[in-house]
């Protein structure tokens, strides 16, 4: 009997033990996760700033300003802006891909970062040095870092940080995201006016001597984005990271992507439809790239003659753009639900050739900032009529098929587009490149789109 009540106190007592190492294991992800939280909060804080610090119109617009005498710097910015284009469709879905056969480990994304962020000091170097190669090829290295970045830490996000867990500043990202670039825009907006293209002499005194330092405007709005990303990627780096390594080489899967990449083109271009959607995507999706790439050039240009320091408000334009972008998916469900798809796409072609108009015939600033809203409402009305098109048009496998193939059914008549539109902006003023895609916009884009609204109507009867 002494014996029987030993062993059940030995058995009580190791389940207890068990369960005690279970609560400590337990408490243990809890505190770790909890950790992660705050650490990628952080991130996130860092990762706003960069985007507002050096914003791709200020970019372009800095380029442009220290390349003023070069007969062909249009044609430059829009041959890097193309290029920038194809790649970030391309590694997209590569990484995409890859991401799901191997477990890309966290100091993967961290570097990428951190590329990221010296690219742009080298880009600030490039304008210094008014060295075109090398704020080409900074540019081009930042374009696939943020694309590693951007897309590898999504999934690394959301398998290290249970929804759950995630904290208040976490779970309204979306909120204070916005106001963090959009201050960040206006104080580099005022720093590029404080300190012009051509440099401040700043004079100081420090332990009895007199100092002098020439203070370049873009030099600290490239420095707070790259300083911004680089911190980025290091607290990227700190976050503990539990996951299930899988390991895949990257030249058998590259050979492997590849030709069931070639595979789904074939399968996709037999289909008799899909045809007219690619035209109607790579039509809209050149003319919004000829917007993107020289807007903001031509919004310089109007405010300069209006202002003596036209970038901050610049940056005020841009800043109540970004604050539209909130409520784009909110305006594309609405329409959708109230008319259906033929007026969606329609109405959001027509809102996207509302701002080269208003930069050719209505160049007021009151105008352009409502234009540059409309625009940025109807590239998320586009994008959400496009998927909802295919949908309509496709199988399932078909539809699968069709979004893996795009990247390179696209490439190849960008590549071939892009220098065309490149050669357009240079050799033409921009105000008949403007018209020119208001033009494409509404007289080919539309009435495609609108025929293939009706065969989808049509298939599903």
């Amino acid at each position: 009997m002494v014996v029987e009540q030993s062993d059940a106190a030995r058995a009580s007592g190791a389940l207890g033990d068990r369960a005690e190492g279970m609560m400590g294991s337990m408490e243990e992800r809890v505190a770790e996760e909890r950790r992660n939280t705050k650490l990628l909060a952080f991130r996130e804080f860092f990762d706003r700033i960069g985007y507002g610090g050096a914003t791709p119109q200020f970019v372009n617009i800095l380029f442009w300003l220290a390349h003023q005498a070069n007969p062909f710097i249009l044609f430059i910015i829009g041959i890097l802006n193309g290029i920038k284009t194809v790649l970030s469709v391309f590694f997209s879905e590569l990484l995409q891909e890859y991401s799901k056969m191997h477990r890309v480990q966290k100091r993967t994304i961290s570097q990428a970062g951190i590329v990221f962020g010296f690219s742009f000091l080298f880009m600030a170097f490039g304008l210094q040095l008014r060295s075109i190669t090398l704020f080409a090829v900074s540019f081009l290295i930042g374009t696939i870092g943020i694309v590693a970045y951007g897309d590898l830490y999504q999934r690394f996000a959301r398998d290290t940080v249970r929804k759950e867990r995630a904290g208040p500043f976490a779970r309204s990202i979306a909120h204070w995201g916005i106001i963090i670039t959009g201050l960040t825009l206006l104080f580099s907006g005022f720093l590029l006016d404080t300190f012009p293209a051509g440099g401040v002499l700043w004079t100081f005194e420090l332990f009895g001597k007199e100092f002098s330092l020439q203070v370049y405007g873009y030099l600290l709005a490239f420095e707070i984005t790259a300083f911004a990303f680089i911190l980025s990627g290091y607290v990227t780096s700190l976050v503990t990271d539990r996951r299930e390594q899988r390991t895949y080489k990257f030249t058998s899967f590259f050979r492997e992507y590849t030709g069931l990449l070639v595979a789904r083109v074939r399968s996709v271009w037999r289909q008799r439809y899909v045809k007219f959607l690619l035209v109607a995507a790579i039509i809209s999706g050149i003319l919004q790239l000829a917007i993107t790439a020289y807007s903001g050039i031509a919004i310089y240009r109007i405010l300069e003659q209006t202002y003596s320091r036209p970038f901050l408000p610049l940056a005020a334009i841009y800043t109540v753009a970004i604050i539209a972008s909130f409520a784009g998916p909110f305006f594309t469900e609405r329409i959708h639900r109230s008319t259906g798809l033929t007026p969606t796409l329609v109405f959001g072609t027509l809102l996207l050739a509302i701002l080269p108009l208003v930069l050719v015939y209505n160049a007021h600033i009151a105008a352009i900032t409502v234009a540059l809203c409309l625009y940025v409402i109807g590239s998320a009305i586009i994008g959400f009529g496009q998927g909802l098109l295919a949908k309509n048009l496709m199988d399932e496998d078909a539809r699968h098929a069709y979004f893996q193939a795009q990247s390179l059914l696209v490439a190849v008549p960008y590549i071939i587009l892009i220098p065309i539109l490149a050669w357009c902006a240079n050799a033409f003023p921009l105000r008949m490149l403007f018209i020119a895609t208001a033009i494409g916009l509404i007289c080919v884009v539309t009435p495609i789109y609108f025929l293939l609204v009706i065969v989808s109507e049509k298939s599903r009867l």
